[in-house]
């Protein structure tokens, strides 16, 4: 190991100490809740100080680079901390300072926030506060209420300058992440300071994140609770549990609660696992029954399975039951509809996939559907059909007897895709409306006809003699998917309700194609996305770090294999620890992705970025680096380590040189 103490560790040098060279005959494992033995300070643990001033030093000349305002979100972020420094309390969703509003926008404007957007006519004279982006009221509190602190010191000082202030707070949380991922590691693999130092090291010199961790931003708050949780959380597996070590382990744990949902997520999982841990210790089958037996209980309490028809949604997105059993043409439900849109929708939508929904731009179409009032007079629906120029509909009389409607429609050309849906008009009487057999075919059709449908599945039809294949998923709303119980309906998700992400999930066969490209919006942004997100460097920049990316799941896919092909065995301790931050990085890589949710393209798509990622970036660093060291041999170790920090010096290089100061000062 004195080898490995003479450089200064990177990340594509990582040192993945094979298990063969650390805990064998000559050198036993650590039993479960052994304390460590003391032992000499590794010469090269002295580094550590070196990447935090470096760390510090590149934090504040990105705080100083960036303009104000260019980071995601930060003129309502700042709102919050301003609001809960001048106040002297917890802002609630909707207050505003109407004169701090203006400040903030007058200098959002010129700061010339919105170059390349189109500049907002701002009347900062108005009685209505101006428009400074999406509120972060809602957020937890913690990290606006440690930024707000210096802030009561700055109350007549201009908004830049506190703007400033408030990002050297975040600069201050940079640094507290960069040494808990070195004593992550070092707890991890405390034989193997190495590798804490190049985690560490990505962690300080990774462009993307200093850019992150130089704003005012809740996610900067996240990644210090979450990482040191985690180290807390491996520290207590390492050396046993004693009442200093469980008191910290729940107050970091309320701190990631109370700092942000990403970082809240990483706790609740990092305490199941302890909790399965436990059980597992003392009956190996119990954590899994106990499992067992919470899906049940969620599946039977939580959920419904018949109120809700695959592949249609709540127009408003409320998220009610869409439907019902009813004496219908087809089968034996229909969608149903109600005028307020509370007991059920008001409208009811499908979206078609890309693929189908391009093909049809251009071009006519015709929409229908089974439709029957519930014996009110003068009771009205509307077929419309949604493309990128906007909405056509149809509107139709209603009765207590099921008749058909159609009609025919061009759809914008160049559209993405296309939206059938079914509506009651504002102002319609009536109580409810049925709608079954909902078709949509290419072509125009005689409103006059009636398809034939071939089955109850309403998947195809005869309609005036030609065969024709319907666009829509179960036209007949036969199939159904499971939907939150009414208790839980209204939770929201992401900004979203905890329904519409649900069906959007399980709406595969619509909104599969979004994976692949998030994939590589998460790669672009960790790598060499900036601001806002809409600077970034060309193309050829992430062909590389793609490479390391994959060449680390190799390698720790090749260190599984070779762990369970004759290695010693893993202590106890470190083999729940692993499964502990295994299943902490995939919960929330999975929930990063899952933000893109719910989809729908004519409205918006919301892009996840690896902002979300950083409460894990200390496990990130860690499997890069360990990955990496695993395919390489131990004399290579000190020249990829050199590799490594001359490939982030150029990348950081040309983020700064090529990308950020041309377009803000050039």
């Amino acid at each position: 190991m004195r080898h490995l103490c003479r450089w200064l560790p990177l990340p594509c040098g990582a040192l993945y100490l094979r298990r063969g060279q650390v805990e064998g005959p000559g050198n036993p494992p650590m039993q479960p809740h052994e304390a460590p033995r003391k032992s000499s300070r590794p010469r090269c643990a002295g580094l550590l100080p070196l990447i935090l001033a470096l760390a510090l030093l590149r934090g504040l000349l990105y705080l100083a680079v960036m303009p104000p305002w260019q980071h995601y979100d930060e003129p309502t972020h700042f709102e919050y901390i301003r609001l809960l420094a001048e106040r002297g309390r917890l802002p609630q969703p909707g207050d505003y300072d109407l004169e701090m509003r203006r400040e903030i926008a007058a200098s959002m404007q010129a700061a010339d926030f919105w170059k390349d957007m189109g500049r907002p006519a701002l009347d900062l004279f108005s009685a209505t506060p101006p428009n400074i982006g999406i509120t972060e009221l809602p957020h937890p509190p913690l990290y606006y209420l440690l930024l707000a602190l210096p802030q009561a010191l700055l109350r007549y000082q201009d908004v830049e300058t506190q703007l400033y202030v408030a990002r050297l707070g975040s600069v201050l949380l940079y640094l507290v992440v960069v040494a808990a991922v070195y004593a992550l590691a070092v707890e991890l693999f405390p034989r193997r300071p190495g590798l804490a130092l190049t985690a560490a090291g990505l962690v300080a010199f990774l462009p993307t994140m200093t850019d992150l961790m130089s704003s005012v931003n809740n996610d900067v708050g996240a990644a210090a609770a979450a990482t040191l949780f985690l180290w807390a959380t491996v520290r207590l597996l390492r050396r046993g549990p004693s009442p200093g070590r469980v008191v910290a382990l729940l107050l970091l744990a309320g701190a990631c609660v109370t700092t942000k949902s990403t970082s809240g997520l990483v706790a609740l999982t990092g305490l199941l696992g302890l909790a399965g841990s436990w059980l597992h210790a003392r009956r190996p089958w119990l954590p899994w029954a106990v499992a067992g037996l919470a899906l049940a209980g969620l599946l039977v309490i939580a959920l419904d399975w018949q109120q809700y028809a695959s592949s249609w949604y709540d127009g408003r997105l409320v998220g009610g039951p869409l439907r019902q059993r009813t004496a219908a043409p087809l089968g034996d439900f229909a969608l149903v509809l109600s005028p307020a849109g509370e007991e059920h929708p008001s409208i009811v939508v499908q979206e078609l996939p890309p693929a189908r929904g391009r093909a049809l731009a251009g071009h006519p179409v015709t929409l229908g559907a089974w439709l029957r009032g519930s014996g009110e007079e003068d009771q009205r629906a509307e077929l419309r059909l949604r493309d990128a120029s906007g909405v056509q509909s149809h509107e139709v009389a209603l009765t207590g007897e099921w008749r058909f409607a159609s009609f025919t429609a061009t759809v914008a050309a160049g559209s993405p895709t296309v939206q059938a849906m079914v509506a009651i008009p504002p102002g319609a009487a009536g109580q409810l409306v049925y709608a079954d057999g909902l078709i949509l075919v290419p072509g125009t059709y005689d409103r006059e006809g009636t398809p034939q449908f071939a089955g109850d599945d309403a998947k195809r039809a005869t309609w005036h003699g030609q065969e024709v294949t319907n666009l829509l998923h179960n036209g007949s709303a036969e199939a159904a998917w499971p939907g939150f119980r009414s208790w839980l309906r209204s939770a929201r998700v992401y900004r979203m309700g905890v329904q519409e992400v649900l069906h959007a999930v399980l709406d595969w066969r619509r909104t599969g194609w979004v994976y692949r490209p998030e994939l590589e919006v998460l790669h672009r942004s960790f790598w060499g996305s900036f601001a806002w997100g809409h600077l970034s460097l060309p193309d050829a920049w992430f062909y590389p770090p793609a490479a390391l990316a994959l060449a680390a799941a190799a390698g720790v896919a090749l260190g599984l294999v070779r762990h369970n092909r004759g290695r010693p065995a893993t202590s106890a301790w470190k083999h729940r620890a692993c499964w502990i931050l295994g299943l902490t990085l995939l919960v929330t890589a999975a929930g990063t992705i899952l933000r893109i949710h719910p989809v729908y393209i004519l409205v918006h798509i919301f892009w996840p970025v690896a902002r979300y990622l950083t409460v894990a970036i200390g496990l990130l660093a860690i499997v890069l680096c360990g990955g990496l060291a695993e395919l390489l041999p131990r004399r290579w170790w000190t020249l990829a380590g050199g590799a490594g920090l001359l490939g982030l010096v150029v990348l950081d290089a040309a983020a700064l040189w090529t990308i950020i100061l041309p377009y803000y000062y050039g």
